[in-house]
């Protein structure tokens, strides 16, 4: 039985239609000691993608470090009512186990909550992070922290990541986060009509809050307890300052202080917003801006072979491809230049997401019951049975 641990009943009865507490089987696997997972997402990344980022930084013959591991399987993508999710439902199931309707975030189809990895995690100690570099109340990142029957009601999802104590949040959003009568760091005014202000209240819980660069490379990881980054008033602004490898890398030496371990979710959110423009140039620089920050990871864990680390999407975005030669269709973008100075072309076969299935790659603890062809759901599972 999952059930609430951190207090969001007050704040829940003002947001969601129904709360309840729903159950789920997990699937049977096995695992080594895992003390860290760190879970990195690609928002709308597909294969494509992945071929596509790697070509343009390291050839064919290459490997980008998310694909340079041992396991490899496939995620099938599909929502409870729709066989092309969106990436509220997506990130539900990786976060939860539990199928859900797309634009449900946190609660299984009848909107009864359903338990997290993160707060998982948080329940036995461990530390917990977010970092992304949409708005952090964006439908991945809040999947993880947060239940809301409706992805669009930010500011809610805002007061239930607060009150989730999460201990590293980094990425876009401050808007979300003040009074609509007051701006911030950043020249939008904010979007909160309760006149609460989320970062005094943050300040108050012992987070350190930082809006500038600066002040987030002078952030010293081992006196910071918490730590609250908002570096846009939406998404944050190419190119990302600081960078997701840069916030990864902050957020992994504040969250390895833990004695019990840590949970970190890390997404390269606006991979997903290229896509629907069929924008090849940002879609290709966000998925290396991603593996970037895989890199920093897998670096992390050559002193620390006791974290799982996954990378993985929420679902496919633009039906995406890659070829060698051009295809002279409308809308072909290129040529892009390899390292050896052979030429690729992208094509796109829609705006919208698609229902392929998606690569996810994994290595350290239990990484080996990530093979095949599995529901995303499955992410959950391993996770959680990883860190039991």
């Amino acid at each position: 039985m999952k059930v609430l641990r951190f207090g969001y009943i007050a704040i829940l009865l003002n947001m969601i239609l129904m709360v309840g507490c729903s159950s789920d089987t997990l699937a049977p696997v096995s695992s080594t000691n895992t003390t860290n997972i760190i879970l990195f997402i690609g928002d709308g990344m597909g294969n494509a993608h992945r071929l596509a980022a790697r070509w343009a930084t390291v050839g064919e013959t290459g490997m980008l470090s998310m694909d340079d591991m041992a396991t490899h399987g496939w995620a099938q993508t599909g929502s409870a009512n729709d066989p092309v999710t969106d990436s509220a439902a997506a990130a539900t199931a990786m976060s939860t186990g539990v199928k859900t309707n797309n634009g449900v975030v946190g609660m299984d189809a009848d909107f009864n909550i359903v338990f997290s990895i993160l707060e998982e995690a948080k329940s036995r100690g461990k530390m917990v992070g977010l970092v992304t570099t949409t708005q952090l109340t964006h439908a991945t990142p809040a999947a993880f922290a947060s239940h809301i029957s409706n992805r669009n009601f930010m500011t809610g999802i805002a007061d239930q990541m607060l009150d989730a104590e999460v201990d590293v949040i980094l990425g876009g959003g401050e808007d979300e986060f003040i009074p609509d009568t007051e701006i911030g760091c950043y020249p939008e005014a904010g979007e909160r009509n309760d006149g609460r202000n989320l970062l005094t209240e943050a300040i108050a819980l012992g987070y350190t809050y930082v809006c500038e660069p600066a002040d987030f490379s002078a952030v010293d990881p081992a006196s910071a307890i918490r730590l609250l980054g908002l570096f846009a008033d939406e998404g944050m602004p190419r190119p990302f300052s600081p960078s997701l490898a840069e916030m990864t890398q902050k957020a992994i030496d504040i969250l390895s202080k833990s004695t019990k371990g840590f949970f970190l979710m890390v997404e390269g959110g606006q991979i997903d917003w290229a896509s629907h423009s069929n924008d090849a140039d940002n879609a290709i620089s966000d998925t290396i801006e991603l593996d970037n920050a895989v890199k920093v990871a897998r670096d992390y864990i050559l002193a620390d072979n006791d974290t799982l680390v996954i990378v993985t999407a929420d679902h496919e975005t633009g039906g995406m491809s890659v070829s060698l030669s051009s295809s002279g269709a409308s809308g072909e973008d290129g040529p892009f230049g390899m390292p050896d100075g052979k030429d690729f072309y992208v094509n796109w076969a829609t705006t919208s997401h698609t229902a392929s299935d998606v690569p996810v790659t994994a290595l350290g603890p239990s990484s080996n019951m990530l093979t095949g062809t599995f529901e995303n759901t499955h992410i959950f599972d391993v996770m959680l049975d990883a860190i039991d």
